[in-house]
């Protein structure tokens, strides 16, 4: 009788670790740029473990040192299936790197360095150089991705580049020699805001700089003043 407890739990991890409770399905949801079958070997789902054997919090800090990989939730779905959903981190800048360019999110994690990239993103003019997919860029750079993170759709596509100015200023080059200063990157959505009335009202017409430093007292002057 003071054996039958030991029996009954050795019992009970021989039937956990039977063929019939091992992983036989999982379901990737929301990674787009990062290969399911990638998802699955770095998580340790490949080759059918024992679903008890399955830590989701061990998976889940391992997909998220993926280069795109924000979040990951994982879960076992007895008897034999895991659920992995995939939050995706999002691109908002292009930085160059030796021998080419690399996407960055806005906390500064290099996604990619893949010599195309889709969406057309503005480029950061910096002297910092980025590494390799899954590093994360100097501190020095991250003014400027803040900016191009809270760019609204309406401007975001007439951005160039960005870079930065004197005393951490972020200016926004929109091309034709039209550039706009938009100073520390708070008060973003009023800058913004106050950005999109000067362009939609009387736009330069050639170079010049759009300071909108103080939002509700934006100004306009000659290209010579950015910087």
């Amino acid at each position: 009788m003071a054996a039958a407890p030991v029996v009954a739990a050795v019992a009970l991890v021989v039937a956990l670790h039977s063929p019939l409770l091992a992983v036989r399905h999982v379901a990737v949801r929301g990674a787009v740029h990062t290969p399911a079958a990638e998802v699955v070997q770095v998580a340790g789902l490949a080759g059918h473990p024992p679903l008890v054997d399955v830590s989701p919090a061990v998976a889940d800090r391992r997909l998220q040192r993926l280069p795109w990989v924000a979040r990951a939730e994982v879960r076992r779905r007895w008897p034999d299936a895991v659920s992995v959903v995939v939050t995706e981190r999002r691109p908002v800048a292009v930085l160059s790197r030796p021998g080419g360019s690399a996407v960055v999110d806005g906390s500064g994690h290099v996604l990619t360095t893949a010599p195309w990239y889709g969406p057309v993103l503005p480029h950061v003019v910096t002297a910092v150089v980025s590494g390799a997919a899954g590093s994360v860029v100097a501190p020095a750079v991250i003014p400027a991705l803040t900016v191009a993170a809270a760019l609204p759709p309406a401007l975001r596509g007439r951005v160039v580049s960005i870079s930065l100015g004197r005393s951490d200023g972020v200016v926004l080059q929109l091309g034709g020699g039209l550039s706009a200063r938009l100073g520390p990157p708070m008060d973003l959505p009023a800058k913004f805001e106050a950005l999109a009335s000067v362009l939609a009202g009387a736009a330069p017409g050639g170079p010049a700089v759009i300071d909108v430093t103080i939002p509700n007292l934006p100004t306009v002057g000659p290209a010579s003043s950015a910087g």
